[in-house]
């Protein structure tokens, strides 16, 4: 059994602990308020691109299979859309740069080895790596891949230009033939309690997922504080009736050649806000069990102080009166 001295000192230890604990809920609680209100001040921009981008896609092809008007030819097919055999593929993945956010790195590396796991087929050379955040560098090290590690701190400094960077960079890959298929692993903010795990395409472009891969699209971005994170919701079709009849100068075809690398830039720059806010609620969360969890030891180790405590003055009471009666 420890001594009265053991127990009060593992008692001042976890209390130190627990400030410690508390201190960081504070911090990271401060953060994911800032890293919510980037998101979703961002939301409503991004979430437009992507609607015209759909809209302008499917206006088209429906106005050419239904004949309206004459004259009128199959958009081009965008470069970025041209599905290939898959030889070479970029698995770009994000997770954070510390720890004491629970699962949240853990989980990363075991669908990151899943997904590795999806193209054993292919020589691991032929993979290549775009880790974001120190703890996933780490991991993508040991797996044999290509690794890139010129984005790895856009989670702790989330930052437009370089996600313009690693867009170019994979669209360029992607028309040069030295990427088949580009891949987006990632975690969705949905609440302060629910991260979710996600994985996207991002080449080659697929418009039939541009609203799928937008948790946001067709959301109200605002609620009683102002801006707020929308949740996932069904996915529809686009309704014809309800196209806008944008007036396009020059054409249609230049304004998606123009408008596709600008949504595929935001699609990264979007992806790396929502991990950013996740691992903060994530952290937040891991550190209000780490408190809660402190605060119950030290009421365990507490009582037992107080149980040894008072054994020790009965029997020293005992010891006192038994001398007496002798």
């Amino acid at each position: 059994m420890p001594s009265l001295r053991d127990i009060k000192r593992r008692i001042n230890s976890i209390k130190k602990t627990q400030k410690i604990t508390e201190a960081m809920q504070r911090v990271s609680s401060a953060k994911l308020h800032k890293a919510q209100t980037a998101l979703g001040y961002m939301l409503p921009y991004e979430e437009r691109l992507h609607y015209m981008l759909l809209t302008f896609i499917h206006e088209e092809r429906y106005m050419y299979e239904h004949g309206y008007p004459k004259g009128m030819h199959t958009l081009r097919q965008t470069p970025f859309a041209i599905a290939r055999p898959i030889n070479y593929v970029s698995i770009i993945f994000m997770a954070s740069d510390t720890g004491l956010c629970g699962a949240y790195n853990a989980n990363m590396e075991k669908k990151l080895q899943e997904v590795l796991d999806e193209y054993a087929h292919l020589p691991r050379e032929n993979i290549t790596l775009y880790p974001v955040g120190v703890k996933m560098l780490e991991a993508a090290r040991k797996t044999g891949c290509v690794v890139c590690d010129s984005f790895t701190d856009l989670t702790s400094r989330p930052d437009y230009l370089s996600c313009e960077r690693l867009s170019k960079r994979l669209g360029i890959g992607y028309m040069r033939g030295r990427v088949d298929k580009a891949e987006l692993i990632f975690y969705h903010f949905k609440s302060m309690a629910v991260q979710i795990l996600q994985r996207d395409t991002f080449l080659p472009f697929q418009s039939e997922l541009v609203k799928s891969s937008n948790p946001s699209f067709g959301r109200e971005l605002r609620g009683k504080q102002g801006l707020i994170i929308p949740q996932e919701y069904p996915v529809e079709e686009l309704n014809p009736e309800y196209f806008e009849n944008y007036i396009i100068e020059p054409s249609r075809q230049e304004l998606i050649d123009n408008l596709l690398p600008k949504v595929l830039r935001f699609q990264i720059y979007r992806s790396v806000l929502d991990a950013n806010a996740s691992e903060h609620a994530a952290r937040t969360m891991a550190m209000k069990a780490a408190s809660e969890n402190a605060k119950d030891l030290i009421r365990d180790l507490t009582l037992q102080y107080n149980k040894s405590r008072q054994q020790a003055i009965t029997s020293e009471i005992l010891d006192i009166l038994s001398g007496s009666l002798r």
